[in-house]
């Protein structure tokens, strides 16, 4: 898809659900309808491949992440835009074949491309994150769940912070 013709997109909405045995979930919801990518911890740590989609929001780089199910799962791209660098292209692909695990370099069928504004996307994706980071305080809360990378959240927030797209609202 080209993307000089994406308008920008001020409605899709990205949540996280880090959940408990290995399983978490990616969902967006965009056009009235909602994707959900469901993601093995076996062979994808879910709160990590999020923290690479922000820091290369923040870098404004490229990056691709997988996201990988028992079997296939999804590629998560993000694509700067040099040309209105307040921007990325956020694109989501399905891997349908009966691979167990895959890398990002994998092909897959594309489900959504969208331009979207790179604060909206970081602000989304680490309040998801953020929410989990607070629950872990609870000792209940942890109970079936991998580890969580707090201090790498902590360093990406501070990153958000101190970049031309802060101020960060997670305090």
């Amino acid at each position: 898809m080209d993307n000089e013709i994406l308008p920008l997109d001020d409605e899709t909405q990205l949540y996280c659900d880090i959940g408990r045995h290995g399983w978490s979930e990616l969902f967006l919801t965009f056009k009235g309808q909602i994707k959900t990518v469901r993601v093995s911890s076996v062979f994808s740590d879910l709160p990590h491949e999020v923290l690479r989609v922000c820091r290369s929001a923040i870098d404004n780089s490229d990056v691709r992440v997988a996201l990988c199910d028992e079997p296939g799962g999804s590629i998560l791209e993000i694509k700067a835009d040099k040309k209105q660098q307040h921007t990325v292209i956020l694109s989501l692909f399905d891997v349908n074949e009966q691979v167990v695990a895959f890398d990002e370099d994998h092909e897959g069928e594309l489900v959504l491309s969208i331009r979207i504004r790179r604060q909206r996307l970081v602000g989304m994706l680490l309040a998801e994150l953020w929410k989990t980071h607070m629950h872990f305080r609870q000792a209940s809360y942890q109970i079936g769940r991998d580890t969580f990378p707090h201090a790498e959240l902590i360093e990406i927030n501070k990153r958000w912070d101190e970049s031309p797209l802060g101020p960060s609202f997670l305090k």
